[in-house]
This record gives structure tokens, C-alpha cells and sequence, in this order.
């Protein structure tokens, strides 16, 4: 019984391919960078109606810079794709009865809450880490080796930039009921804090993993803080959400 919500929401994942069409759109995306890069000159020559004779020089990227599009790209359009994919997690099952139904059963909040978000959480790292794995390997083939310690400094920073803003998602969605809002308050609050960060001193904030994780790949940098704060975050996120969960929505 403990485990069965946990179980379902793969069940359901299965059922539906997103178990399938996340890893697979996010490897995709991290692929793709690589082998933009490479061809990129020749894309600019096929297309780009330049006079005959025309040499286009465009500097090589180092396999560091190439890792860092990568990581750019998924902090951007891959945590929008992990954010779509987890949009009706509360707000749908609120409207369908579900939660009122677990709710009924005695069920603790905190059980809801943490099942449905391990879930998306190991979905979101193994997706993070197929991604990775395919940008490595096309990095390696089509540029050069790169430091592997370096590169798997970056990649759990970047799993821990993702856990912490599923986390605050789901902070946001048990309270609201619009999944859609949730989505675009996440998104938002990620916006400004990374203007905040370029303005102000906060290399603390959790925010920072994301950019660390491509800073690692070219110089050392401080994780204690960053990481810590991420860690209160996502624990004081699951406790709210757990804690102030609304189980019916107003048109129910």
C-alpha cells in the first residue's frame, strides 16, 4: 500500500509513453547541439545565398563549449519539457475526483506528494543522464575527449538544477489550481533569479546550479552553498506542498 501510488504513476507513465517520449526528447535535444555545431558552416553555406568564392571561417568549439550549448539547451527547453510533462499532476486529478478519492482513503498527503514527485524525479534524471551520455558521445566523435570528472561534476549539477525546480513546480502546483500556472510561475521565478544572480551576489541561491554546471567544465567553482540551498529548498518545498495540498477544485 505504501508503495502504490509510486507504482501507479509508472503504470500510467507507461501507459501514456512518457516514460518513453521524455528520455527520448531530451536526448534528442542534447544530440542535436553537438552536431549543429559541427556542421554549422556548412548549413551557412547551403543556405545562405553567399556570392561564389565565399569562405566562411567560423572558429572551432572546444569539446568544454560544446558541453556547455548542451547545457544551456536542456536548462532551457529541456526543464520546459519536464515541466509540460508533470503540468496536470494535481490540477487534473483534481477534477476528476482522484485525490478527493485518496483522500477518502486515509492516505497521508505526504505519501501523495513524495510518490508522485519521486516519480517525475527519477524520470527527469534518467532522462537527464541518456541526454547527457548522447552529447558526450557525439562530442567525442565529431570535436574531441574532454575531461570525464569534469563533465560528471557538470551533469549531477545539472540533475540537481532539475530536482530543485520540479521541486518548487510542485510546491506551486499543490497550491494552485492551474497546472498551467504552476508551469509559467516556475518558469518565471527561474527567469528572475537568473537575472538577479547577474546582477547581484548571489552565488549562493540554488539558481546557480544550473550555470555551475557548465562553469565546472572550465574552471573550479564553489558547490557547498549552492547545494546546500538547493537541498532546503527542495525539503521545505515537499513539506508545504505536502502540508497545504488541495485535494478539490472549485469546479468540482
Amino acid at each position: 500500500m505504501r508503495t502504490a501510488i509510486f507504482k501507479q504513476e509508472w503504470r500510467e507513465a507507461w501507459s501514456n509513453k512518457r516514460l518513453i517520449w521524455i528520455p527520448v526528447a531530451l536526448m534528442l535535444l542534447a544530440s542535436m547541439q553537438p552536431i549543429t555545431l559541427y556542421f554549422l558552416p556548412d548549413i551557412l553555406a547551403s543556405g545562405g545565398n553567399f556570392p561564389d568564392g565565399t569562405i566562411i571561417e567560423i572558429p572551432i568549439p572546444t569539446p568544454e563549449e560544446v558541453l556547455i550549448s548542451v547545457s544551456e539547451q536542456l536548462r532551457q527547453i529541456g526543464l520546459l519539457i519536464v515541466l509540460l510533462s508533470a503540468m496536470h499532476t494535481f490540477s487534473h486529478e483534481r477534477t476528476n475526483g482522484t485525490l478527493a478519492w485518496l483522500k477518502s482513503l486515509q492516505i497521508p498527503t505526504s505519501r501523495i506528494v513524495i510518490s508522485k514527485w519521486a516519480h517525475y524525479a527519477l524520470l527527469t534524471v534518467g532522462g537527464i543522464l541518456l541526454a547527457q551520455t548522447a552529447a558526450a558521445y557525439y562530442t567525442v566523435i565529431l570535436f574531441d575527449a574532454f575531461d570525464s570528472v569534469d563533465f560528471i561534476v557538470s551533469t549531477a549539477l545539472l540533475v540537481c538544477h532539475f530536482i530543485v525546480q520540479l521541486s518548487i513546480f510542485f510546491f506551486i502546483a499543490a497550491l494552485l489550481e492551474s497546472g498551467v500556472v504552476a508551469v509559467v510561475l516556475t518558469l518565471g521565478l527561474h527567469f528572475v533569479m537568473s537575472l538577479l544572480i547577474g546582477w547581484v551576489d548571489l552565488d549562493w541561491m540554488p539558481w546557480m546550479l544550473g550555470p555551475l554546471s557548465s562553469e565546472v567544465l572550465l574552471t573550479e567553482v564553489d558547490l557547498v552553498w549552492p547545494l546546500l540551498t538547493g537541498i532546503i529548498v527542495v525539503f521545505l518545498s515537499l513539506y508545504v506542498a505536502s502540508k497545504r495540498l488541495r485535494f478539490m477544485s472549485h469546479s468540482a
